[in-house]
């Protein structure tokens, strides 16, 4: 019947017009494969497989393999395809739209090499650098340890200065001057010293008499500094507004001759108690005596200068002495 398959007895051969168009022949397992009469040879298509390459190769464009649908079974099958887009010199850019790309392009160059080493720093200038450091750091503590201690002190503790801090400081005031006015009266005293920021501070104050109603009031405050400049500079600082006090108070001139350096200012007003300061500078030392007498006394500015003075030097003399 019309497209039904054709039978053959069993160990028969079976016929050519038998086998559909394109279907391979039975063959025995081992025997060559049969070729069809007109079917081309495998050499035939190998020679018209290379020849379209090379003239592809020839125009500039890549080779295209021959089309496996116009083939036989067996040229399909042994169909040489390794010279396809895998030859003549085409595989990069086969390879290429795979996404890898061969070693050649990989390779640095000569400045990426020499970028690669310079950024692999050498660890001599580290080591020198450090070896520097602790070098320094070894002769700061060295000098820190050996210094001379002796040098600076709060306290004028030093030898080559003039003045030390004392714990008593009444005890150097010579209150022999206000004999005359106080008439024979002892006074009250009271003193302090301490350690504060610009240097060694002491102080005495003396009452002659009922604090509201006293005879006379001597204070005398000092400072002992570490050098003669900073006593000169506390000076300097502490007397610049002396001479503005007021029209009751009145600027000493001449200063009297004390020490490194002087100044004075005195307020005598009629009926009232008078008052005299005295600003002394002497070596590391900065003196401030302040006098203070009962209109009774009836001294005027020339007198109380010159019992101030006399406190002063006593003062200074006592103190040197201790």
């Amino acid at each position: 019947m019309t497209g039904s398959t054709p039978r053959t007895a069993p160990g028969s051969e079976p016929r050519p017009d038998q086998w559909g168009a394109g279907s391979p022949p039975r063959r025995e397992a081992g025997s060559p494969p049969r070729r069809d009469a007109g079917a081309p040879s495998r050499g035939a298509g190998e020679q018209q497989q290379f020849k379209g390459q090379s003239q592809g190769q020839g125009q500039g464009q890549g080779a295209e393999p021959i089309a496996r649908k116009d083939q036989p079974f067996e040229e399909t099958a042994f169909a040489d395809e390794a010279r396809g887009e895998w030859s003549g010199g085409n595989e990069t850019t086969t390879i290429g739209r795979l996404g890898y790309m061969p070693k050649e392009p990989r390779r640095r160059s000569d400045f990426q090499k020499v970028r690669s080493r310079a950024r692999k720093s050498s660890p001599l200038p580290k080591i020198i650098i450090g070896v520097v450091a602790l070098a320094l750091v070894g002769g700061g503590v060295y000098w820190f340890m050996n210094r001379d201690g002796g040098a600076e002190s709060t306290t004028g503790t030093e030898t080559n200065l003039t003045y030390e801090g004392s714990d008593e400081p009444c005890s150097l005031v010579d209150t022999a001057p206000l004999a005359s006015i106080v008439d024979g009266a002892e006074p009250e005293a009271v003193g302090d010293a301490e350690q504060k920021s610009r240097g060694w501070v002491q102080s005495c104050s003396m009452t002659y008499g009922e604090a509201q109603g006293a005879t006379a009031l001597l204070e005398v405050e000092s400072t002992v500094f570490d050098t003669d400049a900073k006593a000169s500079v506390n000076f300097e600082l502490g007397t610049s507004d002396i001479g503005e006090l007021g029209e009751a108070w009145t600027l000493v001139e001449p200063a009297p001759e004390i020490g490194d350096q002087s100044a004075a200012i005195a307020r005598v007003p009629e009926g009232e108690t008078s008052n005299f300061h005295l600003h002394v500078q002497d070596d590391n030392a900065y003196v401030v005596v302040r006098l203070s007498v009962s209109k009774d006394a009836a001294l005027d500015q020339q007198g109380l200068t010159d019992m101030a003075l006399a406190v002063a030097n006593g003062y200074l003399e006592n103190w040197r002495e201790a």
